[in-house]
């Protein structure tokens, strides 16, 4: 499902929550100019206890901390958070933990000391992220267009080194052929 939270300077930004056995993974719905939309943001091992490779043992709040959220102690599970320079470059993950806080919860990375709580988005919150996301991706459409044709040209001198070092000639052009990205 939807879950929205404050990326630092980065602004609120919204990730889907998808889980695959006992893992979760929360990709970008919205992006910021290090994580695009559609990266992988974080992932955690929810394996229960004895299933996991490794636990994390609770946190303990203090009395005042327990009554304000109504739990002495948070769960938290070993995870995995993306980082990257700006433009997606150097992209790596890197140690984290997902905490458990009643209905919330929130990432942090570990190493750099980085963490984002999350909640659920209200129906307005929801479209307005959309909205601002969608005008943003208007200027991204020519470099993307770009990066495309750059993949494009990459892959056709891949193929025709291929055909080449096999002793093949290139006598059909794949990527011109009738059909070939219908």
């Amino acid at each position: 499902g939807l879950w929205i939270g404050k990326y630092g300077d980065h602004g609120y930004e919204m990730v889907n929550i998808t889980y695959v056995g006992d893992t979760l993974f929360a990709h970008k719905v919205t992006g910021d100019r290090n994580v695009p939309k559609g990266e992988l943001s974080f992932t955690a091992d929810l394996s229960p206890l004895g299933k996991s490779k490794e636990f994390l043992e609770p946190i303990e709040l203090a009395d005042s901390a327990a009554k304000q959220w109504g739990s002495k102690y948070l769960s938290r599970f070993v995870g995995q958070g993306q980082v990257a320079a700006e433009g997606f470059e150097n992209s790596q993950l890197i140690e984290g933990q997902l905490i458990l806080v009643n209905e919330f919860f929130s990432f942090a990375w570990v190493p750099i000391g980085y963490q984002v709580f999350f909640g659920r988005p209200s129906a307005e919150q929801t479209l307005q992220l959309l909205r601002d996301a969608e005008k943003s991706d208007d200027h991204n459409i020519e470099k993307a267009r770009d990066y495309i044709r750059r993949c494009m040209e990459e892959s056709k001198v891949l193929e025709e080194e291929s055909y080449y070092e096999n002793g093949l000639s290139n006598e059909i052009d794949n990527y011109e052929a009738l059909g070939a990205f219908e």
